[in-house]
């Protein structure tokens, strides 16, 4: 007899109409994967990205949501811009209790409490794979994941905390990563109070870099206790704020209006690392900027095992603060995803099955 369980489907392109809290078939792992009860996961910005088809880079994306002659899954919309197929369970962010294993797994995995790395990796970058976009996620009471990207945890932090670790923490630590950042680097991290943002100046800090974060309007506290050296707002000063300071690395997850200023803020030979673009991935460059300051751009979303191993390293030594904002439970998925793009909270919204 099929075992059922919770779950939210992606049924498709569109708005919070399109997910679904149903019962499902629980999972059973296949050869070389392991089966999760999901302690706790985190809402992120490609959960919304992928529902809404942001990824789509061409300008007729809205003009193809309308065409009901071609499928959801044949169009374009996935981080890698190929086909999502639906329906799908989103959730990347994963920490809970392996119940069960499946064939050429070892037995140690059993019972153990463990977090996962969202990316499976394959024969080469192109045909990488993300956890609750390309295969099922978190959003759910049981899920099946490769044990290879499966990590037993030892850490006195909670589900929920832990649950902020593997997609904002592994993305800033990829950024850094990509951007070279050392106690050398003066880092301006636009976007500093998002998950990406707050994660980027905890793992700055631990770089021993010089930090300065660019915040919303009553967060400037906020990144301060993250140990932030440098805290402006967004607003019509910033440019000159920023010329007081020798800028070697701009991190930016926002793009929009501000990118030009971070950009120009960058003195010889900086480098500018990016991985989103949540104000909007259309930006103005000044080719003078790049050229004759021999400036290095950089984007960075595909990482590799050992950015992930890292983090590991910085949770249990201690290292981290997670930042939760709000916990919702499964089933409040559409109010979660709501409350997530109002953007007037600091930390991570977090799922509870």
């Amino acid at each position: 007899m099929t075992q059922l369980m919770n779950a939210v489907l992606l049924t498709g392109y569109g708005g919070l109409e399109k997910l679904e809290y149903t019962q499902v078939a629980k999972p059973i792992p296949q050869q070389g994967e392991v089966l999760i009860k999901v302690g706790a996961c985190s809402v992120n910005n490609t959960d919304i990205n992928t529902r809404t088809g942001w990824y789509a880079a061409d300008e007729g994306f809205q003009e193809i949501l309308q065409d009901t002659k071609k499928n959801d899954e044949e169009k374009s919309t996935g981080w890698s811009q190929t086909g999502i197929k639906f329906p799908r369970i989103q959730g990347a962010d994963i920490v809970g209790e392996v119940v069960e294993i499946g064939a050429d797994v070892e037995p140690k995995f059993l019972n153990q409490r463990v977090i996962v790395d969202p990316w499976i990796r394959l024969e080469n970058r192109e045909k990488y794979q993300y956890v609750g976009s390309e295969l099922n996620g978190g959003f759910a009471e049981y899920v099946a994941i490769p044990a290879t990207n499966v990590y037993p945890i030892n850490s006195s932090l909670s589900d929920v905390e832990l649950a902020t670790v593997p997609c904002s923490y592994s993305t800033a630590e990829n950024l850094l990563t990509k951007g070279r950042v050392s106690y050398q680097d003066t880092v301006v991290i636009m976007g500093a109070s998002g998950g990406v943002g707050s994660s980027a100046v905890q793992l700055a800090k631990i770089r021993g870099a010089t930090v300065i974060a660019i915040v919303g309007k009553n967060k400037e506290h906020l990144v301060k206790e993250l140990g932030a050296d440098y805290i402006y707002p967004r607003n019509d000063e910033l440019a000159s704020n920023l010329a007081q300071h020798e800028i070697t690395v701009s991190v930016d997850v926002v793009g929009g209006e501000y990118f030009e200023i971070i950009f120009k803020a960058l003195s010889i030979g900086g480098r500018y690392v990016t991985a989103g673009a949540i104000a909007s991935p259309i930006v103005e460059l000044d080719l003078r900027d790049l050229i004759y300051k021999d400036t290095e751009m950089i984007g960075a979303t595909r990482f590799e095992p050992q950015v992930f191993q890292n983090l590991l390293q910085y949770i249990e030594k201690g290292l981290l603060k997670p930042q939760v904002a709000k916990v919702f439970p499964l089933n409040e998925i559409k109010e979660a995803q709501k409350f997530f793009q109002s953007k007037s909270f600091f930390g991570k919204v977090v799922i509870t099955p």
